[in-house]
């Protein structure tokens, strides 16, 4: 297959897409709390993905799922919008966002834990050291550098986004073994995610009509972090013929968010969450290295 020159342009509309996400984050909860700004954002991919569909006529597609995948689909959902994105944000308004950026990027290494137990794979020596690795990398960021102890971040911030980034991966273990078509399982997992949002709002926080900036923020992230990202990413993929090295710069996309961080947030970009976000993505790409012998 030739790669299209349309490629490079598809991946840099998703990398921009994920790079922004975290400063949209945090613009967004200095005016509503993460339930609100998770319903707005989630209603708003779900409009976007619902669009996109139906432009390439495949909506009807909805219509056509077994009950067991309406059930899967039901279970996704819950994961991803709900739980990842409920939890991320309540991490971000307890953390400066390139911590909690950065922290959320360990969620490959849960993926490597979870398949241990769900798919039975062997835990191997390598992904062991790359854990390890990645904790000093969590642990740096959390204390600031300062190893006596956690006065760099909040640790309960901490917690979160290390968890959502487990969230994270059970979603994506569910998601890699369902074999329907990408959009169709992100829309469906988005409709019935904003649904549970919107059932969980009155318990979790008092409903209020969002100010405008919140309005903003929440479409912003659902229109580029949820939904045109994903699908841009995907189709980045389908036109290149170069996966291993689209792959590796998806990479870029932390260290532009840093930027982005610092020019609009204002945020002091310190050594330590640089230090931190280098250590957890060497330990990432070491993992998901292939073993020699495979090579051989």
């Amino acid at each position: 297959m030739k790669s299209s020159p349309r490629a490079p342009i598809y991946a840099a509309i998703a990398i921009l897409g994920w790079s922004t996400a975290a400063t949209a984050f945090k613009l967004g909860l200095g005016s509503i709390d993460p339930p609100h700004l998770l319903l707005i954002a989630s209603g708003i991919s779900e409009l976007v993905l619902v669009g996109i569909l139906t432009i390439r006529g495949q909506l009807g597609l909805l219509w056509r799922q077994t009950w067991a995948e309406m059930a899967l689909s039901a279970l996704q959902g819950s994961l991803n919008p709900c739980g990842y994105y409920l939890i991320l944000f309540w991490a971000y308004s307890r953390l400066s966002a390139q911590a909690a950026m950065a922290l959320n990027y360990t969620w490959p290494l849960a993926l490597a834990l979870l398949a241990v137990p769900l798919l039975g794979e062997p835990l191997r020596l390598k992904t062991l050291f790359a854990i390890a690795i990645s904790l000093l990398g969590v642990l740096l960021i959390a204390t600031g550098g300062h190893w006596n102890s956690l006065t760099g971040q909040d640790p309960v911030g901490v917690g979160l986004a290390v968890g959502s980034a487990t969230i994270w991966g059970l979603y994506w273990l569910l998601n890699v073994r369902d074999p329907r078509p990408a959009e169709i399982k992100l829309c469906l997992a988005f409709g019935f995610g904003t649904l549970y949002t919107a059932l969980l709002l009155p318990s979790l926080s008092d409903p209020t009509w969002p100010p405008l900036e919140g309005w903003l923020a929440g479409s912003y992230i659902g229109m580029m972090e949820m939904g045109l990202a994903f699908v841009c990413w995907l189709r980045a993929l389908e036109l290149t013929s170069h996966r291993g090295s689209l792959a590796t710069a998806v990479y870029l996309a932390p260290f532009a968010s840093l930027f982005w961080i610092w020019l609009i947030l204002g945020e002091s970009i310190a050594l330590a969450s640089v230090a931190g976000l280098a250590l957890i993505l060497a330990s990432v790409l070491w993992q998901s290295r292939p073993n020699l012998a495979c090579k051989r």
